[in-house]
């Protein structure tokens, strides 16, 4: 993957100098970090970096906790379970090794409701965001992060991390860019009503906003998404 040029999808010419191989991306990431990724259902989820992150703690075990949008892929939840990587799994998860973790008493976990777990990273509740992994199609001339097939809680990781990952994967098309539309609303007691009035009201931006100074490494990836079947 490291030999994959995504320059062109990194729009910020700025940027450029911080692409570098998953497992260099990994290794931003510290022991007891609050790690947030991408993904709802096995989509648009953070693969790479969490792939990368699985094999160096094979022979640096440690823990993190693992904040996701929703259920996330295998490359997460799985790699890191087997290794027992994770320390406290948010806020929903589908994953079979994950749960004989959970079961076995090797990772803590809550079942939150997906539409709490934003608000609650904003107001502190969970602690602070250390590392924000996001999978994109591409960065702006900003910096802005266009993501892939899903936006989950993104959004809120990035505005709260301390530091942002992001993966432009390749196997995404470019054609997702504008069916975002990322809006993060005002938490209470200051919360509004949400501005939309028609179907066809965009609000927000197609892109998450990100100071580039907080994207600290931009890792090439073209790990296709592991959807489900449907019945």
């Amino acid at each position: 993957m490291s030999e994959i040029d995504i320059r062109d999808r990194v729009r910020c010419a700025a940027l450029h100098s911080k692409i570098v191989t998953a497992e260099e991306a990994a290794t931003l990431i510290n022991p007891g970090d609050h790690v947030g990724i991408s993904g709802f259902t096995p989509s648009g989820y953070a693969k790479a970096v969490p792939l990368a992150l699985a094999k160096r703690m094979e022979s640096d075990p440690f823990q993190i906790d693992l904040w996701t949008g929703a259920s996330v892929g295998d490359e997460a939840d799985g790699a890191l379970a087997r290794v027992n990587g994770i320390r406290y799994r948010y806020p929903y998860q589908t994953n079979g090794d994950l749960r004989k973790s959970l079961n076995a008493g090797k990772a803590r976990y809550s079942d939150l409701h997906l539409s709490h777990m934003a608000q609650q990273v904003r107001e502190g509740f969970l602690g602070e965001t250390d590392v924000a992994i996001i999978e994109a199609v591409a960065i702006t001339e900003d910096g802005g992060i266009i993501p892939s097939t899903s936006v989950g809680n993104s959004a809120t990781y990035v505005s709260t991390a301390k530091k942002v990952i992001v993966e432009v994967n390749v196997s995404q098309p470019l054609t997702l860019e504008g069916m975002h539309d990322i809006y993060e609303p005002a938490d209470p007691p200051f919360r509004k009503a949400i501005p939309l009035e028609k179907s066809g009201d965009r609000i927000g931006t197609t892109y998450i906003p990100c100071d580039p100074e907080k994207i600290v490494a931009i890792v090439p990836c073209d790990i296709t998404d592991k959807t489900r079947a449907l019945a």
